[in-house]
């Protein structure tokens, strides 16, 4: 009775402290409230929906994205009301200094966050509902192009977040689109994605009524580079996500070509009163004759008002050619009408305007959100600073805003000088390499006579500059210009010169170019974190493009590529029928034969037929002279091969790849290497495909490397084709083996303290086996193995463990099969109640006023070094009447 009393007064007690202590509560996120970001458009992660050809001359996709909430406030993910993020998707196209948007899907409405750990740790808690500071959820490629969960972005308030609670679900289907192939999907014209030499980018943007309330929705959007084949038009995701990075900031990330930015792209943020941001981007080009190109590309990132207008004043005598417009085609029923701009030149500016008003038609072709618009024209006048006009297509004021760009110079006239023209505005570069053109510079450093004279020529002409930082290793540094366009002449300087000879190193031809070489390269000692100034130039006064690489005293030559996974045919990958390999043989040996030409440097598929009968398999569009030969085992005799097409009826003839139409048997496998021509081998970048079996592929999470978050409840599952890529342990020894053969991956983020059950009990029908580790990684499995099954005692064949976990942590599940079985199941993730113990203070002595003492105080926010937790009852809700149930519960001897 004593302790019931108690228990009274404890729990008033705990009351109280309770709410001091949430008060109190702090978090270490980055922004204040909810801000939730794309943290990543995973690789890997990309859906070509017209694989077996164009829709009425359009591809369409769909990519993975995974958001994450950077702030310090759950972001709400309700989709019983209109509290949760819906999901943008767009595609670029960079080519020849120009920037567009050539494609836009439906918007993805989110339904259920889970509590990922891409972006940083995470503070988990609740369910479905909520994204936790510094969480992420992925939304596969698979969920983002579901048609039945995209909407319209008519309907959507970006500068509010706000959109109806019954947005609209359906669209229009385009005659031709039998199967709704394209319907509502990031769609794009084929013609637009085969511009030779053009780079292509996807971006996303979450837009949610939180986020945007609280001022954090102008860092929403992230994007990623991607290749388009030539042949297929399949996509693949390449080099990194920039967070936080919108569309338009790869125009100038990548202007100068690959990973090259542009400093000639302008790029200016334009914000509407009481409304959203524009992005205003420019490139200025000197196309010769007294003429240059104006580029204004404006990206429309969360504006509601949207863009009607767009301004450029011109001085007087200025000649105007050329002037075009461009905008991004909507489809599937979007109300936006598309009509062209109206384009108008005045005596005093270069304008285009939308077609029609808003009180016309609130559909016309306004700048919606998350959209970009090009206007360019040719004038006979050179650049300078000055403000563009920007006009708004919804009511409200300010009816048009002044954007700072880069107009035609109201002076007239006058030379287009590149931008660090003088050493006073030298522009900063890095380690590494950098496209530079001194075109129209003039010269502004002294001579340089003794090293850099050559024939009586001792000036370094036309010159432009750059500002180098050492890092912290002094030592030799090197600045060559080798491979340049023109005849070049290169200095170093400690600080901008005043005199001639204050060089620290220059020179004019450099052997080290090759031989009779007119470029250049210079080495200097460089002290550390220290600034330099480097001069490029012309001999008598030549100018051109060229490229400068930067080594630093620290470098380390990278090493070579690791040798391809797929390099013999014990590890060959399995495809899936029409699913397009991208690969490069560059790194591989000679590991295999054909019959049909001398070969070498290969790499290994496979393929299991589903459906007996004529099979195609192809390298068209690869960059180098293949060679092809399949095998029905590995070591096992030849079935076909191929040089060159050599039937000239398949989609490679008259090429120097490859092509086999052969007959396979259902469920057997077959090998195909795929090499270069020659003793001396071809190499290069590798497209290959297979159709005509209903293939299965390995399965996306087959590396561990490469697992793919869960979270808790049912997950189908695959291991058909998946190889084996975890090690043997004693624990897992079942009939003599020890083995998880087949594997594939996941990661569980826990939401709760607790006992976790992990098993395949429900559906399925092979023999499972199942571990579970602690952490995240892909290392020390041994030290970091908690469970591990074969037989549970659900079903028999499936697998079930269970392991403590721990809120916030991570957890490395691993599913295969007992010796070599393989197949499709469901892994189920269920949370067990687990409480503390009645001795929660740890001493030895069990349930006394001590541990009852101990329980209040912890609940009070001052827990015992040796205590338990104040979740007792581990559900993951600390402090609640049910854990103080609980404790008395177990204090009084019963169960949790």
């Amino acid at each position: 009775m004593t302790r019931r009393k108690r228990s009274v007064t404890g729990v008033a007690m705990f009351v109280s402290v309770l709410a001091a202590f949430a008060a109190s509560s702090s978090s270490m996120a980055q922004t204040p409230g909810p801000d939730v970001i794309v943290g990543d458009l995973p690789t890997g992660d990309v859906i070509h929906h017209t694989s077996a050809g164009a829709v009425n001359g359009k591809r369409a996709y769909s990519v993975g994205t995974t958001s994450c909430n950077v702030g310090d406030q759950p972001l709400t993910w309700d989709d019983t009301t209109t509290v949760y993020p819906v999901i943008s998707q767009n595609l670029y196209r960079l080519s020849n200094g120009r920037f567009e948007q050539v494609g836009q899907s439906w918007l993805k409405h989110a339904f259920c966050a889970l509590q990922g750990t891409v972006c940083s740790a995470c503070t988990p808690g609740g369910n479905c509902d909520a994204l936790f500071p510094g969480c992420s959820d992925p939304y596969s490629a698979s969920l983002n192009g579901s048609q039945g969960g995209l909407g319209p972005k008519f309907e959507v308030n970006a500068t509010t977040g706000v959109f109806p609670l019954n947005w609209t679900s359906g669209g229009t289907v385009e005659s031709g689109d039998t199967g709704s192939v394209i319907y509502k999907r990031l769609q794009a014209q084929q013609a637009d994605l085969a511009t030779a030499g053009a780079l292509y980018f996807v971006s996303s943007m979450y837009i949610q009524p939180q986020d945007a309330g609280i001022g954090n929705n102008d860092n929403n959007e992230s994007y990623r580079r991607v290749m388009i084949n030539t042949t297929s038009f399949a996509m693949s995701l390449v080099d990194s996500t920039q967070r936080m990075k919108p569309g338009i900031q790869a125009w100038k990330d990548h202007g100068l070509g690959l990973n090259v930015p542009d400093p000639n792209v302008t790029l200016t943020n334009v914000d509407v009163p009481s409304d959203g941001r524009f992005i205003v981007g420019v490139k200025v080009v000197d196309v010769g004759g007294g003429l240059y190109s104006y580029e204004y590309a404006v990206q429309n990132l969360n504006s509601f008002r949207s863009g009607a207008g767009f301004s450029i004043p011109l001085p007087a005598g200025a000649v105007v050619t050329n002037a075009s417009f461009h905008d991004v085609f909507f489809h599937s029923g979007e109300p936006q009408n598309g009509i062209d701009w109206n384009i108008s030149v005045s005596p005093t500016a270069v304008s285009w305007n939308c077609t029609e008003a808003y009180a016309t038609n609130v559909n016309a072709n306004a700048i919606s959100w998350d959209t970009i618009y090009n206007f360019r024209f040719t004038t006979n006048v050179s650049p300078t600073g000055g403000n563009a006009t920007l006009t708004m297509f919804r009511p409200g004021t300010p009816t048009d805003v002044a954007v700072a760009t880069v107009i035609p110079n109201p002076a007239g006239g006058g030379p287009f000088l590149p931008g660090n023209d003088s050493c006073a505005n030298a522009t900063s570069v890095s380690n590494g390499t950098t496209l530079f053109s001194s075109l129209n510079a003039t010269t502004d450093g002294p001579d340089e006579p003794g090293p850099c004279t050559v024939s009586s020529y001792s000036h370094i002409g036309s010159d432009i500059w750059y500002r180098w930082t050492n890092g912290t290793t002094a030592g030799t540094a090197t600045v060559a210009l080798c491979g340049s366009a023109f005849d070049t002449k290169v200095a170093v300087y400690a600080a901008c010169p005043t005199a001639s000879g204050q060089s620290l190193a220059c020179n004019d031809d450099s052997s080290t170019c090759g031989v009779n070489s007119l470029q250049s390269q210079v080495t200097f000692t460089a002290a550390a974190n220290t600034a330099y100034l480097i001069r490029i130039g012309g001999y008598n006064a030549a100018s051109g493009s060229g490229t400068m690489v930067i080594t630093p005293p620290d470098y380390v030559p990278p090493p070579p590529p690791p040798p391809p996974a797929n390099e013999t045919c014990a590890v060959a990958t399995f495809v899936a029928d029409g699913q397009v390999m991208l690969a490069n043989n560059s790194a591989a040996a000679n590991n295999g034969t054909a019959t049909c030409a001398t070969s070498g440097r290969d790499l290994w598929y496979a393929y299991r037929p589903t459906v007996g009968g004529t099979v195609n398999i192809q390298t068209c569009g690869s960059s180098f002279d293949t060679v092809l030969s399949v095998f029905g085992s590995c070591g096992g005799s030849q079935l076909a091969c191929d040089d060159d097409d050599a039937t000239n009826i398949g989609p490679c003839a008259t090429t120097v790849q490859s092509y086999i139409r052969m007959t396979m048997v259902a469920g057997e496998d077959y090998y195909i290497r795929v090499a270069g021509y020659g003793s001396n081998p071809a190499v290069g970048d590798i497209v290959f495909q297979i159709t005509g079996g209903g293939g299965i592929g390995t399965p996306a999470t087959n590396d561990c490397a490469n697992r793919s978050g869960i979270g808790l409840g049912a997950s189908a599952f695959s291991t058909i084709n998946s190889s084996t890529d975890g090690p043997t342990h004693v624990a897992c020894t079942f009939g003599g083996n020890n083995q998880i053969t087949n594997d594939v991956w996941f990661n569980y983020p826990a939401g709760f303290t607790g006992n976790l059950q992990v098993d395949t009990c429900a559906g399925g029908g092979f023999n499972t086996k199942l571990a579970v580790y602690s952490g995240a990684g892909c290392t020390n499995f041994d030290s970091r193995l908690m469970a591990c099954n074969d037989d549970g005692t659900c079903t028999a064949g499936r697998s079930s463990v269970v392991v403590p976990v721990v809120s916030g942590s991570n957890y490395t599940i691993r599913v295969g099969g007992f010796n070599g079985a393989t197949g499709a199941g469901t892994l189920t993730l269920t949370a067990l109640p687990s409480c503390g113990s009645s001795d929660f203070n740890n001493d030895g002595d069990a349930g006394t006023d001590q541990d009852i003492e101990a329980f209040f105080a912890c609940l009070g926010g001052s827990c015992c070094a040796t205590c338990g937790s104040a979740d007792f009852d581990g559900d993951g809700d600390t402090g609640t009447d049910s854990d103080i149930e609980a404790f008395f519960r177990v204090m009084g001897g019963g169960a949790c």
